[in-house]
């Protein structure tokens, strides 16, 4: 997967000619080449915040033993956060999502610095799937940096909210991890976003959220 946020480089052809060729390049880091994509235009680098501190990272999510796994062994101190809508935007758009699996809300997108490499994803969908064992809230542990973790939380809204009632309407929490961050961080974050977004939706019961270290313990700082 290409990382967020990345420039794409322009196709030139010989047949434009140089001049084309250098149009093309000095407007680059203000447009791109090419149709130009409503999405990426508005997940592209946050210039206006810049590098920030690790424990700053995604409106607060990060506490600071994460921040201290994500430095260790060689990890950045401070990283580029990816311009996303606020929280409360993505409510909004779940609430008024119709389809019981829509198109994934983007939480939180960090890079190693501006139209850098993706460090780390976190994204919100309606599926028709549900928790297991008849649980309101499921945390996966899944495998490779594409898939560091998934959490299911169940929310079925209330009729007249704009979506579909009933039906066992869940929502999907992914994360990609290019940190690689314990099994347990991937918990705390994915726990902590939910919480985040449920609180702001109209689900008839409450989620039980679990304690991360219940789902997910620690990792030895031996190992680290």
């Amino acid at each position: 997967m290409k990382p967020t946020g990345e420039i794409v480089p322009c196709d030139f052809r010989l047949t434009l000619g140089r001049l084309t060729a250098l149009a093309c390049t000095s407007v680059i880091a203000l447009t791109g080449c090419g149709s130009g994509d409503n999405d990426s235009e508005t997940r592209k680098p946050n210039a206006n915040a810049g590098l920030i501190p690790v424990a700053q990272a995604c409106d607060g999510l990060f506490d600071e033993a994460i921040a201290k796994e994500a430095r260790e062994p060689n990890g950045p101190s401070k990283v580029y956060p990816v311009k996303t809508e606020p929280t409360s935007h993505a409510a909004k758009a779940l609430r008024e999502e119709s389809a019981r699996r829509g198109a994934p809300e983007h939480l939180c997108t960090l890079t190693d610095k501006a139209d850098g490499e993706e460090l780390l994803a976190i994204t919100v969908a309606w599926t028709p799937h549900s928790p297991p064992s008849a649980r309101s809230v499921h945390y996966t542990t899944t495998t490779g940096p594409e898939n560091a973790g998934r959490l299911l939380v169940t929310c079925d809204m209330d009729s007249g909210s704009g979506t579909q009632s009933g039906g066992g309407r869940s929502l999907e929490f992914d994360m990609r991890d290019y940190f690689t961050l314990s099994d347990h961080s991937h918990a705390k974050l994915l726990i902590a976003s939910a919480k985040k977004v449920t609180s702001q939706l109209n689900c008839r019961e409450d989620p039980e959220y679990p304690n991360p270290k219940d789902v997910a313990p620690p990792p030895d700082p031996r190992l680290r």
